[in-house]
């Protein structure tokens, strides 16, 4: 069932998992928004001069264990980024009035330009309260001020949405081609929510009851480029570990679990091949990392085109789509590890673990920094 919801305490997102997520501007293929990431300790990436990227040395993220977000203007030019409990600009300074902005969780933030003014950003994060409640917040960026360098509006800071999420977190273009949807989940039950970001504001939220019931703070939430399905992973629960896909509306925001398929394997991690024929899970120790065919069949036949990639110890990090098509991997310390081929089946994908070296006294983590890719 879906249906408006219009709480006091719930008007937005449900808390997502530690991965920050950026979101771009309606023609995302086509700007550069996505060109930079900053992630793990002290580690980034450039895909400003092509692929494979250039490694960025002048990080000031030093908290690898956690989720991050990361915008540039259309040209490729940095305009700050965020591990969701602070943001630096692009001088990598910290932000105007970001102090005490909010705390780290695996998929950390997600950066949504403002569809009605190109100078005004929402940033959405999460604040603990306590050792096992999560609440959701926002708050609004505006790049004319600090000169140029960007801060938070003092009225606009840490705004709660909602009580009581679990940490995942991701965001799609509605079908108009303008507005976008922010999709989140809360702690204990099945209910995701979808708000709908206008050119008037955040809207309530779409509320849909269905999958299963999220037991754990952690796992990532990933929407296909095309927007039709979308991909939970629940980690940190032995007994309650998998990877659940279904159905998704972009011009309703509607969630169904019309052609629902729930992996086995523990997972914390997932991400859409660039055509959405694929769909790789990422766990948590030795065969953990497999890669399904979403046209396969029945969901009895899609699981059964499952492939290992790789027969070794992986860690739990986060999967991201590149603007190249190609899929970047937290899955080494040190190494960014690449899906080349993600569009082929099984291991012509071409995943190679140690791929990209972040640098001497940098490391990866298990966070990469998350954008709409619709």
């Amino acid at each position: 069932k879906a249906k408006s919801y219009s709480g006091h305490k719930i008007l937005f997102l449900s808390l997502g998992i530690s991965i920050v997520f950026l979101i771009n501007d309606p023609v995302f293929g086509q700007s550069k928004r996505a060109n930079n990431w900053y992630f793990g300790f002290f580690a980034g990436l450039s895909f400003n001069a092509g692929s494979p990227p250039e490694v960025l040395y002048d990080s000031e993220n030093g908290y690898a264990n956690c989720g991050n977000a990361t915008i540039s203007d259309e040209d490729g030019s940095l305009l700050f980024y965020t591990n969701g409990a602070q943001i630096w600009n692009k001088e990598h300074n910290p932000l105007q009035n970001s102090n005490d902005f909010g705390d780290r969780t695996t998929q950390g933030a997600i950066i949504v330009p403002d569809p009605a003014n190109p100078n005004l950003y929402y940033i959405f994060n999460y604040r603990a309260d306590g050792p096992s409640i999560a609440n959701f917040q926002y708050s609004l960026i505006d790049m004319r001020l600090d000169n140029g360098l960007g801060g938070i509006l003092p009225e606009k800071k840490t705004i709660r949405l909602l009580d009581n999420t679990s940490f995942h977190l991701n965001a799609v273009q509605h079908a108009n081609g303008e507005d976008v949807w922010v999709v989140a989940h809360t702690l204990g039950n099945n209910t995701y929510y979808s708000y709908k970001i206008t050119v008037s504001g955040i809207e309530l939220p779409i509320v849909s009851n269905v999958g299963s019931i999220f037991q754990n703070f952690h796992g990532y939430l990933k929407i296909s480029p095309n927007g039709k399905k979308i991909a939970a992973a629940q980690s940190g629960d032995y007994n309650n570990n998998f990877c659940e896909i279904l159905d998704f509306n972009t011009g309703t925001g509607i969630i169904s679990a019309t052609n629902l398929i729930r992996t086995p394997r523990p997972s914390a991690a997932v991400e859409f091949s660039p055509d959405n024929s694929k769909i790789y899970t990422n766990g948590h120790g030795i065969n953990s990392f497999f890669q399904y065919d979403l046209n396969a069949g029945s969901p009895d036949e899609i699981l059964a085109s499952e492939t290992l990639l790789i027969y070794e110890y992986t860690p739990e990090g986060a999967l991201q789509l590149g603007p190249d098509g190609k899929i970047y991997c937290a899955t080494d310390y040190h190494y960014v590890g690449v899906i080349h081929e993600p569009n082929k089946a099984g291991l012509e994908c071409n995943y190679e673990r140690y791929s990209i070296y972040v640098g001497d006294g940098r490391a990866v983590g298990e966070g990469l920094p998350s954008f709409i890719q619709s």
